[in-house]
């Protein structure tokens, strides 16, 4: 088994993230998340982050956030004023204003999302 480096891991193709509680996941996925708005240009509303209780899933909603200032700040403290750290600056500024668009669940509740959005191709009632 590899060990997945959040700083240089391929953001495409898949990648799976395995491990004991304590070990650093969600640390991980805050990395990728910011890695993906950052490198690859992706709004929040583009990114799904699925985990499997409410309370992981509010914990790592503070995270992202946080992190997204955090970074933020970073770039506005620094000196260089590049092509590249304005336009990272912008997808930040973006990222935490339009944050409560992003699509951050449970498990249950993203199942529960798409049957509802997509009741009609799937056959099943709008109010289910």
């Amino acid at each position: 088994m590899n060990r997945l480096n959040p700083k240089t891991v391929l953001l495409s193709g898949l990648n799976v993230i395995e491990a004991s509680a304590g070990t650093g996941k969600t640390y991980t996925l805050a990395e990728l998340y910011l890695r993906l708005v950052l490198e690859q240009g992706l709004s929040v509303d583009q990114i799904l982050v699925v985990t499997y209780t409410r309370a992981a899933t509010e914990e790592l909603r503070e995270l992202l956030r946080k992190r997204l200032v955090v970074a933020r700040d970073a770039l506005l403290d620094d000196p260089n004023d590049d092509v590249t750290s304005s336009k990272q600056r912008q997808r930040l500024v973006l990222a935490i204003q339009s944050f409560d668009e992003s699509a951050i669940f449970t498990i249950h509740g993203f199942c529960q999302r798409v049957l509802g959005d997509f009741a009609f191709e799937s056959g099943l009632y709008f109010d289910l």
